[in-house]
């Protein structure tokens, strides 16, 4: 069977066998390839680096990293008082073999524009705090997100990464005086972080419809599911369950009933992923307050270990074994050699 073309790119090809399988599983016998149920995510997990910007997030393989950077640089001219922010999204032959090397293909610039038409479309980031002097300076954040592992759903992952990315970044503080702003080091003043409305999730579900049988759907398709579905809808809800977004790209038509129960269950799943993100970063944020208690201590009193000596010396030291005393020295007895005899003439 050729290889099918997902989102522009070329997938790795896949038997028409595997297929059918997961088609036949889902539409007869209602489960999926992978024993999850249709309703359920792969595992998240999101890990956080040594910068301020830098952030893992999978979803089980699915992986994608993502570095968000500022610099000051003059406003656009259309808009003087907003700052600049950008995202560039690359799919590179590390996370997929379809992915060529070079240019950046179809499905990189269409998942790019997915992640700035959620974030800034839905007015997430205050633009206008990114204005220092208006006219002259602002700040231009940018997030570069880098694709690691392909297995389906990657534009979700891509977008929850420049999102904790956008939270977990710090710029440097700046003070105006006038015209004139001045930007603090790290060393002299703590960095902030940017001004971020609200946390806007993309929950992604991949439809499925036949001649015979009724229009199907789960959630988090992986790579497999992805090859075999008829169409997915993307569905982006925020922390307090509102609607911030539906993306249709094509496809198997979708009614209204069907539509309202994706809503429900995005907006359910969505306060879980915002959840797990507030809880990682508050837990990134403590370890970092404990690293800058004392800065001279290398390790912390809970990884080290620490040995009673006097107790461990006691409990594993042999007993003394009784030494017999030794035998009395013999005294010598004092002898002195005899005076030699006087000579008569001496004596007389």
């Amino acid at each position: 069977q050729p290889p099918k073309k997902i989102g522009g790119a070329m997938a790795v090809p896949l038997s028409k066998s595997e297929l059918d399988f997961a088609l036949q599983a889902l539409r007869v016998e209602n489960v999926r390839v992978d024993g999850r149920a249709l309703t359920a995510y792969r595992r998240l997990g999101i890990r956080f680096g040594a910068k301020h910007g830098e952030v893992e997030v999978n979803f089980g393989p699915s992986r994608a990293f993502a570095v968000c950077s500022g610099e000051i640089v003059a406003p656009n001219a259309n808009r003087p008082r907003e700052g600049r922010i950008s995202f560039h999204v690359e799919f590179g032959p590390l996370a997929s073999p379809s992915f060529e090397v070079g240019r950046p293909s179809a499905q990189a610039i269409s998942v790019a524009n997915f992640v700035e038409r959620l974030l800034r479309g839905s007015r997430a980031i205050d633009a206008e705090a990114l204005c220092i002097v208006s006219g002259q300076k602002v700040w231009s954040i940018r997030v570069d997100v880098r694709a690691m592992d392909d297995d389906g759903n990657l534009s979700d992952v891509c977008a929850i990464a420049a999102l904790c990315a956008l939270l977990h970044f710090r710029k440097a503080d700046v003070e105006v005086k006038g015209d004139s702003a001045e930007a603090f080091a790290v060393e002299e003043r703590a960095p902030v972080p940017l001004s971020v409305h609200h946390l806007p999730v993309p929950v992604t579900f991949a439809l499925f419809g036949g001649k015979e049988t009724e229009a199907a759907w789960v959630l988090d398709p992986n790579r497999l599911e992805e090859a075999a579905m008829s169409g997915s809808l993307c569905i982006a809800v925020n922390q307090h369950g509102e609607l911030c977004g539906v993306h249709k790209p094509g496809g198997l038509p979708v009614d209204l009933a069907m539509l309202q129960s994706c809503m429900d269950l995005a907006k359910s799943k969505a306060k879980e992923i915002t959840g797990r993100i507030n809880s990682e970063l508050e837990a990134d944020l403590a370890q970092r307050q404990q690293a800058k208690r004392n800065v001279h201590q290398q390790f912390s009193e809970e990884k080290l270990l620490t040995v009673d000596w006097a107790e461990s010396t006691t409990a594993e030291a042999p007993q003394p074994v009784p030494v017999a005393p030794l035998p009395p020295r013999p005294v010598r007895p004092d002898v002195r050699p005899a005076a030699p005899p006087v000579p008569a003439k001496a004596m007389a």
